[in-house]
């Protein structure tokens, strides 16, 4: 064992860690309508807990994939965030082309490591595991796509709001009389520049690939043009659904110009408190009788700094984000589902707030239906993500769908090299 090791061990077993103040940046994706207030409740709480660890939270524009942007400026310029969240479709890539400091280094100078690791619901631990196992990240946010919908419009359709759609055929249907008789559109899908988590659930819940399980492309199959076929029939067709941003998709909801709106579960406590309309969610919409098969949304938390005071500050801050006390604030404040054990059921952390939110039900649901979000392999992944998110807004817009599926799947080969 290290001195380094031993100092630190006295230290920590004293609850004395630090003796400067150390100051760490913690970079995130939430903003002021997604868990942003959630991140400052729970940097207050941990503050006062901890007074000799100062953390600055920095939100990050563009989602997972404007942060991993911004992050490989700040290490190439050598000031990265002490900790920050990554998706867990980049989760490979940070692995593999990142500088970090694994969780598992903590093993040798935490006491308390192995039962840290016990407290998490089983299998989440392996969202931040490499492929040898090792933990390099630990999990923060774990959420699926549901279908939200406004049960005032339903009823002024002459819809059931008690019987919402269950696939997606049926979404179809309800969104066309929600447009003939109420004159708002009947249904969003959450889209991003930058990722494909939505339309990874669509494509695998009908029983195709956008990567398949050997990592190749499928993004060609009939599968997938099928579900991209159906998407422009939406936006073309139908006109049902609006081409536009999402962040207009989701104003329109909030105001009640948009009866269903596919989207992530981690909004929901900002959906509860914006809306005026009678807010329902259920489960993602399967195709037929095909089993759902929803990615796991969300991301896992890497320390980044290089000074090993701020490395262990990042690792306490860690700590805490991820005991029952910080997933309480952080499942109240988002949406996001648990990933502690014990913790939705114990009165002292979240048992009022599941039972007073009927909601969250629809999410817990579909847990049993999560597979992991698939990233694209390699060091050119991201930008092959960004390359079929171009292509999906070109098919909303109008493009042919077979052909332009086609035409990106081979330049998804070409940065893969497949």
């Amino acid at each position: 064992v290290s001195l380094f090791a031993v100092a630190f061990l006295s230290a920590w077993s004293m609850g004395v860690a630090f003796a400067q103040p150390v100051q760490i940046e913690y970079w995130h994706i939430n903003s002021a309508t997604f868990g942003g207030d959630a991140v400052k409740e729970a940097i207050a709480v941990f503050q006062q807990k901890h007074p000799d660890i100062k953390v600055t939270d920095r939100f990050q524009q563009g989602d997972y994939g404007g942060l991993l942007n911004n992050l490989q400026a700040a290490l190439a310029a050598g000031n990265p965030p002490a900790v920050a969240q990554i998706g867990y479709n980049y989760r490979l890539f940070a692995f593999d082309q990142i500088p970090h400091t694994p969780i598992a280094s903590f093993e040798s100078i935490d006491p308390e490591y192995n039962a840290y690791l016990d407290s998490f619901v089983e299998g989440i631990l392996g969202l931040g595991q490499d492929e040898n196992g090792v933990q390099r990240a630990i999990p923060l946010a774990v959420s699926v796509p549901l279908l939200y919908y406004n049960a005032d419009l339903f009823r002024q359709a002459g819809l059931d709001p008690d019987n919402p759609p269950s696939t997606w055929q049926e979404v179809r249907e309800a969104a066309k009389l929600i447009r003939e008789r109420t004159g708002q559109y009947g249904i969003g899908i959450q889209i991003t520049s930058a990722n494909n988590w939505i339309p990874q659930s669509m494509v695998e819940s009908n029983g195709g690939w956008l990567i398949d399980p050997d990592g190749r492309v499928a993004i060609d199959s009939p599968e997938v043009i099928e579900v991209y076929q159906f998407w422009q029939d939406l936006a073309q067709k139908d006109r049902t659904l609006p081409v536009v941003t999402d962040a207009e998709q989701e104003q329109a909801f909030v105001a009640g110009r948009l009866g269903m709106y596919i989207k992530t579960s981690a909004i929901m406590s900002t959906f509860a408190q914006q809306v005026s309309f009678d807010l329902r969610t259920a489960p993602f919409p399967t195709w037929g009788d095909k089993p759902r098969r929803v990615a796991a949304g969300g991301n896992a938390l890497f320390i980044f700094a290089k000074d090993p005071a701020q490395q262990r500050a990042a690792y306490e801050f860690i700590k805490f984000l991820t005991s029952k006390e910080g997933q309480t604030i952080w499942v109240e404040g988002t949406g996001y589902l648990p990933i502690v054990r014990g913790v939705e059921d114990d009165p002292r952390y979240l048992a009022d707030y599941m039972a007073a939110n009927p909601l969250v039900r629809a999410a817990l649901e579909q847990l049993p239906d999560a597979v992991p979000w698939a990233p694209f392999p390699g060091p050119r992944g991201f930008e092959a993500e960004t390359t079929l998110a171009e292509a999906r807004e070109a098919i909303l817009n109008g493009a042919d769908v077979k052909a332009t599926l086609e035409e990106t799947a081979r330049v998804l080969r070409r940065l893969l090299n497949q």
